[in-house]
Formats: structure tokens, sequence, C-alpha cells
């Protein structure tokens, strides 16, 4: 179909759904959940506001001053990437001193440019559960994007996708399916991006759940259930009680650690396209939230120019004609002169997005080097090469991925993990080496050849994948110990049962790597290994009694063949690690350092414990998810429906034991100070508190180390509010306790805000701090409990 006519075919359709489909939940009279929709949403109902600055009143002095001063050419075209040499590009105001501005994916480095660092996933650093970690990732990652010369990174991914399917392709870009400690990461993150003088894009706003069927252009249907331009993307159907509790508060702890901006997505949400959408742009993000950066649209997000604009403040890819997905607001000026969009909406548009660039000084004190490379053609130039990579940013690489490796099943004994001195080791498995033609060719297949040996995987598909200046992988790394400690080292690649049954027999133990891979544009159809992992997974355990599996992938996989395997001693998961691949893992295969590595998921059985129907396959030109499962997903639909996980949300073994013991909650009343801009979520039930975020109680607990060599413990709070149809148990902190001696004790700390206690009153269109009787409880997984106690209200 020719480019112009899929466009009128998609506006068309965008008219006609607008029109035919109710859209958003009720605010008043909704007592149930989910409750049913209202016919009208539109920005008459929902207006932009008008940006203030809040705590960035010096920046907004500055960005107002200077957006004063344009014309309404320029600042429509402030607002409106074009062709560049990033993957977007404001032409900035050249006459008044604004530069070109570049955005750059992507959430696990600067893409895709070269000279920069592969980190690890964000369901990799989830699985540390170590803040610290999470702020140093984003630190060093910001770095590499200011030193490369972009303005605004397009990270993190917060609660888009949150994980409510485990099919989802792009749930490795973000971090827990659980809003309390997925909001801690995105403050982390945010934070840490914007400390080192770049912006960060908090995404994707919101209620986007599933790759399949994203948007009208199609290039995410690799099922062809329909042809391109015939159908609009999928709509997440979901309540206002759901969308607060769930989905929500992970964007408002971004708002907190002052995303200077986010990205709206590409899914509608219940029938409105998300970035057209006034009541959850600029109900939810601009007044509830109090956001006062700029929202930008996802690549193809805008399909309307009108409706966008009175939502979101930046069109991408806007005017730049290189990309499928469409080009709008190319007229945006003609609209305001002609009365269609009121100049005032696109003036705040103007200053919101300037807001971060003076806030960050990226206008005097913090000015990007000049961009040198093409992010979208390659390296053609001889100057487009800059190397910013730091040797600390590889250590934090490396610690990262050996923290977060997360020790599922693991034998007594001689047997198992770590390594009991072996003198020959066989090692198996096609994610043990290289991609056949190097580390540009990413190892989900996406630009590799045919039939190409992919070898390790790293990092998942799409724009969220980084090109690494070079991949160790688990065989460099082993090789190089087994050279250092005497080792005979055999290994086998492919599926060929004859050599695996003869290097395996022979060995002390057999190490079998397995992989699978998520991307973008496309869910996983199935939670199953490949057949040739397989049948290379069998042939080891039939020859072998010590096999261990260690498994890069982006969540749960069907492991259920081998689980309860006695031959299978071990297994972990070291989900996707970045460059350090092979020297994050080889510390915990041979004891250098004791697994802290937690699950940020619930590992099911089969695919059938989860809720169902989470991806939508509707054979429909305007397909629906409806969320029907409400708040419970994960580990909140495993306890709600009483089904025993294989692993539960927050396990992981160690090489040592822990206990815990004396817990204690106290009233315990702090104002919020952490907010780098405030929130203006309404709420009650507490006297004489100002924030939602203010702290009003603490639960302690000490963690012992009763084992007899060092570790770290990731120590877990979980409240059970009072009410009818709560969840069992929710997440409501978690601490890593690092480094602890064999013996040794240590007090750990929760502090608990408003909002942790505090359930969404659709009613009244309030957060409620209900009365009644609260249960905490302290563990290191959601069902190893062991501590208990409670308190009313």
């Amino acid at each position: 179909m020719q480019l112009s006519a899929l466009l009128t075919t998609a506006v068309a359709l965008a008219v006609a759904n607008a029109a035919a489909v109710d859209t958003h939940l009720p605010r008043q009279e909704d007592t149930s959940k989910p409750g049913g929709y209202t016919e009208d949403n539109n920005a008459d109902i929902y207006p932009s506001p008008m940006a203030n600055g809040g705590k960035w009143s010096d920046a907004y002095e500055k960005a107002s001053n200077i957006v004063g001063q344009m014309s309404v050419k320029e600042k429509a075209e402030l607002i409106t990437s074009v062709s560049g040499p990033c993957v977007g590009n404001s032409p900035g105001v050249e006459r008044l001193g604004i530069p070109k501005i570049c955005l750059m994916d992507g959430p696990t480095g600067p893409r895709p440019v070269h000279g920069v660092s592969q980190f690890p996933a964000g369901v990799t650093t989830a699985a540390t559960w170590d803040r610290d970690l999470m702020y140093k990732r984003s630190k060093h990652m910001g770095q590499e994007f200011f030193d490369q010369g972009v303005n605004i990174a397009l990270a993190p991914v917060a609660s888009g996708p949150i994980g409510r399917s485990p099919l989802a392709g792009r749930n490795w870009e973000g971090s827990f399916p659980d809003p309390y400690a997925n909001g801690r990461y995105a403050y982390e993150s945010v934070t840490g991006l914007q400390d080192s003088h770049v912006a960060a894009t908090t995404k994707h706003f919101i209620a986007y759940e599933q790759e399949t069927f994203r948007h009208p252009y199609n290039t995410s249907a690799p099922d062809d259930i329909v042809e391109v331009g015939e159908q609009q993307p999928i709509s997440s159907n979901v309540d206002d009680y759901t969308t607060h509790t769930l989905y929500l508060g992970p964007f408002a702890e971004a708002v907190r650690a002052g995303s200077g901006y986010m990205m709206c997505s590409y899914n509608e949400i219940n029938g409105t396209h998300a970035c057209n959408d006034p009541y959850t742009q600029n109900h939810l993000l601009k007044t509830e939230l109090n956001f006062q950066g700029a929202t930008q649209s996802d690549w193809g997000g805008v399909h309307l120019s009108k409706e966008s604009i009175e939502t979101i403040e930046v069109s991408t890819p806007g005017t730049d004609p290189s990309y499928k997905m469409g080009t709008f607001w190319s007229d945006l000026d003609e609209l305001v002169n002609n009365g269609t969009v009121a100049e005032d909406r696109v003036t705040d548009a103007a200053i919101r997005f300037l807001l971060p660039y003076y806030w960050l000084g990226q206008d005097e004190e913090h000015v990007p080097p000049e961009v040198i490379f093409n992010g979208n053609d390659g390296y053609d130039a001889p100057d487009g090469y800059r190397n910013v990579r730091k040797p600390e940013t590889r250590e934090t690489i490396r610690m990262i991925g050996t923290e977060s490796i997360t020790l599922l099943k693991n034998a007594e004994g001689e047997m198992g993990l770590p390594l009991n001195k072996p003198q020959r080791l066989a090692l198996i498995g096609s994610d043990l080496g290289d991609n056949m033609i190097g580390d540009g060719c990413p190892p989900n297949g996406n630009g590799c050849p045919e039939g190409n040996f992919n070898g390790t995987l790293t990092d998942g598909g799409g724009s969220g994948y980084a090109i690494p200046p070079y991949t160790v992988t688990p065989l460099d790394a082993i090789k190089k110990r087994a050279i250092e400690d005497g080792i005979e080292v055999s290994y086998a690649m492919t599926d060929d049962n004859e050599v695996i049954n003869e290097i395996s027999s022979r060995a002390d133990a057999a190490l079998v790597f397995i992989k699978n891979h998520a991307t973008e544009e496309e869910d996983r159809h199935d939670i199953d290994l490949t057949q040739d992992q397989i049948s290379m997974l069998d042939a080891a355990v039939n020859a072998s009694s010590n096999v261990i599996i260690v498994m890069h992938v982006p969540g749960v996989v069907n492991i259920e063949k081998w689980a309860d395997n006695e031959n299978v001693t071990a297994i972990a998961s070291a989900w996707y690690p970045g460059q350090e691949s092979g020297n994050a893992v080889v510390p915990i295969l041979f004891g250098d350092e004791s697994p802290s590595g937690k699950l940020p998921i619930t590992w099911g059985k089969t695919l059938d414990d989860y809720p169902p129907n989470t991806i939508s396959h509707d054979d429909s030109s305007s397909p629906q998810a409806e969320f029907s499962e409400g708040v419970y997903i994960d580990y909140r639909w495993f306890d709600k429906q009483g089904i025993e996980p294989r692993y539960e949300f927050g396990f992981g073994l160690s090489y040592t034991t822990f206990e815990c013991s004396d817990i204690k909650i106290a009233d315990n009343y702090k104002k919020d100070d952490k907010a780098i801009q405030e929130t203006a979520e309404p709420f009650e039930g507490f006297d004489g508190s100002n924030s939602l975020y203010d702290m009003i109680k603490t639960v302690t607990a000490t963690v012992t180390n009763t084992g007899e060599r060092e570790g770290s413990e990731v120590a877990q709070l979980y409240v059970t509010l009072p009410g009818e149809d709560m969840p069992v148990r929710e997440l409501k902190g978690f601490e890593k306790v690092k480094g602890l001696k064999a013996g040794e004790s240590r007090e750990v700390t929760f502090d608990l805000r408003l909002k942790d206690l505090s359930v969404w009153d659709v009613v009244k269109g309030t957060w409620v701090y209900p009365e009644g009787e609260y249960t905490f409880a302290v563990g290191n997984s959601s069902r190893n409990l062991p501590l208990s106690t409670t308190a009313t209200h």
C-alpha cells in the first residue's frame, strides 16, 4: 500500500473509531471493579493545564521568556521532530540561541551508536533488588548519552509494559510487574540519568502491555492476521481502579524523580489513541501527577494533528519522511493561524519542552558535545566514532550481571553450585559462544542473515537493543578461569547428541547454557524452549548426574521437564546481562561470590498458571484487550487463585542461609523529602499530612546470616490492607542487606508512606487511608514470610 493511502486509511479509522467507542470510566458512581465507560472524553472536559514549573521556577522563567520571543512557526517547529543524525531531532531556534536537540534510544544504552556500552536489561537490574545498582546503572548510562551529545534519552521503561502478560515482547526492558517495586526502579532510573545532565523520557504511558497490533502500520503483526493499515491499534480497556492502583504508580514515582519527559504509547486506551487521550494525558498525568515536562509520542503514535496537540507536546518522528509510520504536525502553525488550535496550547507545549533543557543546565553549565554520529545510517563519515566508555562503567555492568543471577535450584553436598574443584567440565549450548558475524548483529536475529549462528544472548531486540563494544561470552570467561585453575574444558554449541553424551559423561559437571529471546514488535507465542535446546538438555541429563542449567531469558520459560530431575543439580537465571555476560556468571559458578538475585517475576509451571487472554489476537479491524483481571497479575493472581508457582516472586537461593527476627512497627511521621517534583494526587485520611508520600509508619526487622560464608539477602515487606476483594498481600518495601558475614546480624528499616497504606476510591476520586486491621509480614520472598504483626487504623 502507498504511504499516502496508508495514512489516509489510518486517519479515517481513527476518526471512525473515536466516534464509535465509549472511552473512559466515570470518576463518580463507579462502585465495581472494573466499572463501566462514560460517553464523554475530550479536551473540552479535560483541557491541558498550563505548566507552572513546579519546583523548577528558574527554568520555567527562562523557558517562558525565550518562548515569548518566538513566532508561531518557531514554536511549532521546535516541538516537531525533523530529519537529523539522532532518532529524534528538534531543530531548535537558532536566532534565539537554542541549538538542535538530540533524542536517542534507549533503555540499555545509546542506540544505534558505537563507542558506548551495552548495559544489562531492566529486568536484569530488577533481579538485583538493589536500589544503589539501579541508580548506578542509569548514572553511567546517562553519562554515555551525554558524552555522545544526546540531550534526551528515551529511557527508562516504567509501567509500560509493567508485565501484565509473561509473553509481552518488551517486558525485559522494564522491571517488576508490581507497582511499588516498579516505582522504586523508575525513581532510581530517572534520577540516575538526570544526575548525568541528560533528560529522562519515562515510557510508555499508559497500559501498553502487548506488541501485537500495537499500531495501524502493522510492523508488529508477524502473524499477518490483518493487512497493513487495515486496523486500529489494540485498545487497552482498563478501569479506573486498576489504572490508579496498578499502572499509574510507577509514572507517579518518575514524576517525583523529576522526569523531564514522558512518552505516550502506541495502544488505545478505552478506545482513544493514547497520544490523543485527554483523560490520561491532561487529567491523570498533568493534573493528578502535576507533570511539568513534555510528553512526546512514540514513533508513529500520533494519528491526528489537532487531537494530539491538545494532549501532548512533541511529535516524533514529526516531519521526518524516512519513517514509514507517518508524519504529523507539518501544518501545526497553520492550525494555529486559522484558529483550529489555540496558540496558548502550542506556547505551553514549547515551554514544557524547554523546561528540562534549562533545569538540567544544558544551555550553559552542562552543554552536551556536538553530535558526530549518524544514528540512522551508520558510520559512513570518518569522524563518526567517539568512544565514551569508562572502566568503572564496565565494572558496574559486571556487578549488576553477577548480583542479578538468581539461583532457583541447588543440590546439597558435592553436586550443584558452586563448582567443587572440578577437573573436567562439559559446556553445552548455543548460548555459549560468539555470534558468527560479530556484535553488530542483534542476537534476536533482526538484521542477522537467515541461518546465522547468533551465539550468546545478552540483550533483547528492537529499540531497546544497544550495540556492545565486545561481548564476553560464557565460553570466553570459563575458558579463562579453566586455564587459571588447570581445568579441562570440552564444549558443544550445536545439537549433536553423540558429542554431548561423550563430553558430559566424562565431566565432573555439565553446564548447559540456554536462551530465549524477546523483542519489540513481537510478543512471545509461548514460554517453551526451542527444540534444539530441549534436545541438548535431554542429552546432557541422560549422560551426566551433575547438570547445571544457566538461562539467559527475558522472563519465565518452561523448565518443568527438568526442574525435579535429580540429575539437574542447579538452575540459575542470568537474564539479559549485557556485554560482561561471561565475567558476570563466573564468580557465581566458581563460588567467588554467593548468588543474591531474586525473582522480579513469578515463575509459573505452565502458561495456564497466568491470567488468560492477556495478549489479544483479535481478528478484527479494531482489536480489544480486556483487562478483566484488574489488579490481579503476577503474584497477586497466583495468591488470589491459590496457584502454587514453580518459584515465587522474590525467591532466590544463596550459598549461605539467613533468618529474619524481631519485627516491630511504629508510628513515625516524616515529611516527604524525596520529591524533585511534587505530584498533586488527591488523598484523605491522615491529619497533618501535606503529601501522599509523607512517611507515617516504620517497620523494622533483623536479618542474620546463619550460614558459614558471607552473603547478601533481600528482606521484603508485604502488607495486607483492610477491605473486601483486596490482594492477599502487596509488596511495600525491600532492602538488600549486603555483605553479611557469617553470624552477623543487621537491622532493616522499611519506611511506609501514606500512599503505601492507601487505596484508590473510585467514587470519591481520591486516595483513602482505610480504617481497619493491617497485616505486615517480612521475609525473603512473597511466600516465605516468617515474621508478621498487625496494626489498626
